[in-house]
């Protein structure tokens, strides 16, 4: 009995499908990571679009605004939708609702203009916004009446644009040096692997926080501390994995024809290798967007009035008895993506190790 042309065509992209990416996607963590991932990386690209105001607009009328108040279902007439009515704070009669007035949250409006990817990109088009004087806090307000939802989406570029950076550092500086040191070996392996057992007697929040505290706060020293401690987790996963590859017969074969060592190294060996530096790089991503997050906690981090999760977070705590949710929802932004980039770390490793 034959296979049918639908069967045939389905085994024939199960064959050209890499076996890795099969069981990638057949795991629910995995599935789960990636759109997490996915989720904050829209989230990022569109970002001035998503947010209904500017990050640092201020009203301070309407501070330590909860979510939700002032927000009904209903309009004066009965209308469905998501009417809004003015909200604002007072020193003495706190939180206080107009319910006579009452305008509708529309969808594509025109607010404040806006420029994104380093100005190539410009409007004033908003994805949601209220008709009317008044404004539509989600998530509520903070200390200084800033939209807080506004802020985490601008938040989302700044964090995952630090975790970027710090990973070029890391894989930059760190699988160079790996790599050199267990193809040589000899002399250089000793001098290489020295240097890098100074600085892994650092933990890696705490050598992040030397750096920063020697050369200064700011987004720039941030990534640059966070990628220097990320340098040896890389030298150390590439000297092991170029340890394992460098006699086997391709590299051999290169030797004898008189290919000189370092293109060798940079040519065979290193492309060879580069599954565990994938895999790393997905959980380092989750590492280093934790410890920025921990230098802004910090206060060694970005500078107010950035939109940057962890110095949200500190500034959030200041405020738990009258405002939780200032806090609240920076630190769980945080959670979810160090939780997706963690969630897809662990399953491309188990689904790039052959032994599987």
């Amino acid at each position: 009995m034959t296979d049918s042309p639908a069967t045939v065509a389905i085994q024939g992209e199960a064959k050209r499908t890499p076996r890795w990416r099969r069981r990638l996607f057949r795991n629910p963590l995995a599935v789960f990571g990636v759109t997490v991932i996915s989720f904050f990386l829209v989230v990022v690209a569109l970002a001035p679009f998503l947010a209904p105001y500017p990050p640092t607009q201020q009203s301070l009328r309407a501070t330590y605004i909860p979510p939700g108040v002032g927000v009904s279902f209903r309009g004066p007439e009965g209308q469905f939708g998501i009417w809004v009515n003015p909200v604002t704070r007072s020193p003495v009669g706190g939180v206080r609702v107009d319910d006579s007035e009452a305008y509708p949250v529309r969808l594509l409006v025109r607010g404040d203009p806006w420029t994104w990817m380093f100005g190539l990109i410009g409007s004033d088009l908003r994805l949601f916004g209220v008709d009317g004087p008044v404004r539509f806090y989600a998530l509520g307000t903070d200390e200084q009446g800033r939209d807080l939802l506004s802020r985490l989406i601008h938040g989302a570029w700044i964090s995952l644009f630090i975790g970027l950076i710090s990973i070029a550092i890391g894989i930059g500086v760190g699988v160079p040096a790996g790599a050199i040191s267990g193809f040589l070996g000899g002399t250089t392996d000793m001098i290489v692997q020295r240097v890098i057992d100074t600085l892994l007697a650092f933990p890696g929040i705490l050598l992040a926080i030397v750096l920063v505290a020697t050369f200064g706060t700011g987004l720039g020293n941030v990534m640059i501390a966070v990628g220097v401690a990320s340098v040896p987790i890389y030298a150390r996963l590439v000297r092991g994995s170029v340890l394992q590859v460098k006699n086997r017969e391709y590299v051999e074969a290169a030797a004898a024809l008189g290919r000189r060592r370092l293109p060798t190294l940079f040519h065979h060996v290193i492309p060879n290798v580069m599954a565990p530096i994938i895999v790393q790089s997905s959980l380092q991503m989750a590492t280093a967007i934790l410890f920025a997050a921990g230098l802004g906690f910090l206060g060694l981090g970005a500078r107010p009035p950035q939109p940057e999760w962890g110095l949200m977070l500190a500034r959030g705590r200041e405020y738990l008895a009258v405002a939780p949710h200032v806090a609240t929802f920076p630190g769980l932004a945080i959670v979810f993506v160090v939780l997706g980039f963690n969630l897809l770390g662990d399953a491309l490793r188990d689904a790039l190790d052959p032994r599987m």
